[in-house]
């Protein structure tokens, strides 16, 4: 409830105050995933970014992601994960490399998890870029103490971007999932990002986000 009060209040004070620049649009989003070993799995997804609106009314298709990542297990509860994104935007073509530490802690029906990432891009004719990321997430079933077939969950998150040029970003994202099968998943909700305030010229973002799940195990 305090993630969706903070989302409300972001969002409505970004119109209230009226100096920031708005869009809205799609951000579908499919990951297919395989178990290498029992430590390690192979990730890989497609993601598509589309603008419903913006300050010229335009319907735009922003860019395109595919992403591949490897995941090693390190602990119970912890894993590593290094990938690579090839991201085609307008003109441009845009590669990134990352590496992410992910902690989760399980408290009976909550399932909380860190995420520490540190990213660089790689772009022709353009200095080396990178970021640092850290993102809090929360998942609960709506029935019960785990996600079952068939059941609904909620997941929340919190996510702070920074990339060493004065600019930070901060992404909230309320998400209702679905588990259709054991190797199918299905989330809905919204991904509202706020970046660019340093600088006071405030830029916000509202993505309806939707992400499929695939395990080929």
């Amino acid at each position: 409830m305090r993630v969706f009060a903070v989302f409300f209040l972001c969002f409505v004070s970004s119109f209230i105050f009226g100096q920031s620049n708005f869009e809205f649009g799609l951000l579908p989003k499919a990951i297919i995933s395989k178990d290498i070993s029992q430590k390690t799995k192979w990730i890989n997804s497609v993601e598509l970014r589309t603008v419903l609106y913006d300050e010229n009314f335009q319907l735009t298709h922003n860019l395109i992601d595919l992403s591949t990542i490897v995941s090693q297990k390190v602990g119970l509860n912890q894993s590593f994960n290094v990938g690579y994104i090839l991201r085609f935007r307008d003109q441009e073509t845009i590669h990134r490399t990352f590496q992410h530490y992910n902690f989760v802690k399980q408290y009976s029906a909550l399932k909380l998890a860190h995420r520490f990432a540190f990213e660089q891009f790689f772009e022709t004719n353009k200095q080396t870029t990178f970021r640092t990321r850290y993102q809090i997430s929360a998942e609960k079933p709506l029935n019960g103490e785990r996600v079952d077939v068939k059941e609904f969950y909620l997941k929340m998150g919190n996510e702070y971007l920074y990339n060493f040029k004065n600019n930070l970003e901060i992404r909230f994202t309320p998400f209702l999932g679905y588990r259709a099968t054991k190797k199918q998943r299905f989330e809905i909700g919204f991904d509202y990002r706020i970046s660019e305030f340093i600088d006071n010229s405030t830029m916000n973002n509202l993505w309806f986000r939707t992400t499929m799940y695939i395990s080929l195990d």
